[in-house]
């Protein structure tokens, strides 16, 4: 009589497989309007940018890069009202640090203390050809001035906000003369600011656990199922 033993397998197990790949995401922040004298005056500079800091549900953060930008602009006119010709010249000084500074980096300084940082004249020094009703236009800038941030905090950004200061002091000065005579001139001039903060997050982006047989248990399935079929035979 030939027994027949039946072998009963277990279903097939599961690995679950985590997985991870870098990704990268950026986030911006700014003040004024790039190129605009009038939007936010440099005279007494005192702006802040806020970064909400890095989303730790993204996955884990492996570095921080930051780019600061500034730039200075500055328009205006200078009208001869005099008899005699007349020249102007405008400057731009620098009396206080032109900066963007952080608790979460190292601050930079766009531009020191600088007497004549931008300038402009409508003729050179000791030469008078505007005039009488003539009038100068000047426009100067110091265009867009960036670089990266060094001493970076990464725990910084992961607990999020993270404040940027641009600060500063610039003084505009139109300066006015006349071949002879009084001289009368109509001056106006506006001097403005723009910044902006570039934050790019390199992460390690954690990937749903995926279901894969085990190889093992594959194989010993196998074997069970020849040995059942064996015993049958037998």
């Amino acid at each position: 009589m030939s027994a027949f033993t039946k072998i009963s397998a277990a279903a097939v197990l599961t690995l679950a497989a985590s997985t991870a790949s870098a990704a990268l995401i950026t986030e911006t922040g700014s003040f004024g309007t790039q190129g605009s004298s009038t939007d936010v005056a440099m005279g007494a500079l005192n702006e802040k940018i806020t970064i909400a800091g890095f989303d730790a549900a993204l996955g884990n953060l492996t570095g921080v890069n930051v780019t600061v930008y500034g730039q200075l602009d500055s328009s205006g006119t200078s009208q001869n009202t005099s008899a005699a010709n007349g020249r102007a010249d405008v400057s731009i000084n620098i009396f206080q640090d032109w900066k963007v500074s952080t608790a979460a980096a190292d601050d930079h300084i766009f531009q020191g203390f600088m007497l004549s940082y931008l300038t402009d004249e409508s003729s050179t020094a000791g030469t008078f050809d505007l005039a009488t009703n003539d009038t100068f236009s000047y426009g100067v800038s110091s265009g867009e001035l960036s670089t990266s941030l060094t001493g970076v905090d990464l725990s910084a950004f992961s607990a999020g906000p993270v404040e940027f200061d641009f600060t500063g002091f610039a003084q505009t000065n139109i300066n006015n003369s006349v071949d002879s005579g009084t001289g009368a001139f109509i001056n106006s001039f506006a001097t403005g600011s723009w910044g902006q903060v570039d934050v790019a997050y390199t992460y390690d982006a954690a990937l749903p656990p995926s279901t894969v047989p085990v190889p093992g248990t594959v194989a010993l399935l196998g074997l069970g199922l020849l040995a059942m079929r064996a015993r049958k035979s037998a």
